[in-house]
């Protein structure tokens, strides 16, 4: 499956949390897609933990109600448009063939293996990525950050963009329409490759650059709406988080809340978004947003 084009909410990560939102905004009829690193698991197992099992059926409930799921994909950016997010760049594996089944093979390993044989095995899984991966983008009205804030890095310059807003205040533009760029595999060289590809193939193979702890410490998470905030207290348009907020505590009840909060106010805000024209020649929801 392609994921070129244009959907109402992308949630990254599609463990309880990002389960829970993606079903949350897949209820008020909005088009969902979620951006699974690991893969889809919906099979019951003898034995799992009760997170483990309320995951799996989050996961199934969520699928069943229409959410679009990419396996073995990575959000490394965040598209801005008009200094709101509205879309995602993203690197995946190809969903069938071997090189994905040994990934998976990999990844499932890790789950049972010893602290050393992790990093053995990430190693492994790490170089078949890096042979294989291709990239792409995703437009959106929303994105729903449902991952740990440790692995936010990539947020970094939609968090700077928003701060420069507020301290700039510009009347709100109408947007021309996202550039939607195909995916490119590795191999393919620099045939019919844009200069924007070149860039986002480059960043999939880079590490984010690394949020400072202060710089991290100006992301933070409104408890009322799940809505991203910089440092003053300005939200970053069109960005929320699943997680529970710090020092709300851990848990598969909290992320269920923090999800379900965060799924129905992103697809809340795609009203706004389309209204404004953000999605100006392009297909709107059939939900009419």
């Amino acid at each position: 499956m392609s994921l070129d084009g244009q959907v109402d909410v992308v949630v990254i990560g599609f463990g309880v949390a990002g389960a829970a939102a993606a079903l949350a905004a897949a209820g008020t009829g909005a088009r969902v897609l979620a951006l699974d690193q690991r893969g889809i698991v919906v099979k019951r197992w003898r034995g799992a933990s009760s997170r483990a099992r309320s995951r799996t059926a989050l996961r199934a409930a969520a699928v069943a109600a229409g959410v679009q799921v990419r396996p073995l994909s990575r959000a490394h950016e965040l598209l801005l448009d008009a200094d709101n997010v509205r879309g995602v760049g993203y690197a995946a594996l190809p969903e069938h063939g071997i090189t994905s089944a040994v990934y998976r093979w990999l990844d499932q390993l890790s789950d049972r293996a010893t602290h050393s044989g992790v990093r053995s095995l990430a190693r492994m899984a790490d170089r078949i990525w890096q042979s294989a991966f291709m990239v792409g983008e995703i437009a959106c009205a929303a994105v729903i950050l449902a991952l740990d804030p440790r692995h936010w890095d990539f947020v970094g310059p939609a968090m700077w963009t928003a701060s420069r807003s507020v301290r700039v205040p510009e009347t709100m533009p109408t947007a021309a329409p996202m550039r939607h760029l195909r995916l490119v595999a590795p191999e393919e060289g620099e045939v019919g490759q844009t200069p924007e590809l070149s860039a986002r193939l480059w960043c999939a193979q880079s590490e984010a650059v690394v949020l400072t702890p202060g710089q991290r410490r100006e992301l933070r998470v409104d408890e009322e709406t799940g809505a991203v905030l910089i440092g003053d207290g300005a939200p970053v348009p069109g960005l929320y988080s699943a997680m529970p907020t710090e020092g709300g505590g851990r848990g598969c009840g909290l992320a269920l809340a923090a999800g379900t909060r965060a799924g129905l106010q992103a697809a809340d805000s795609t009203v706004d978004a389309w209204r404004y024209g953000f999605a100006h020649g392009e297909e709107q929801s059939v939900t009419g947003r």
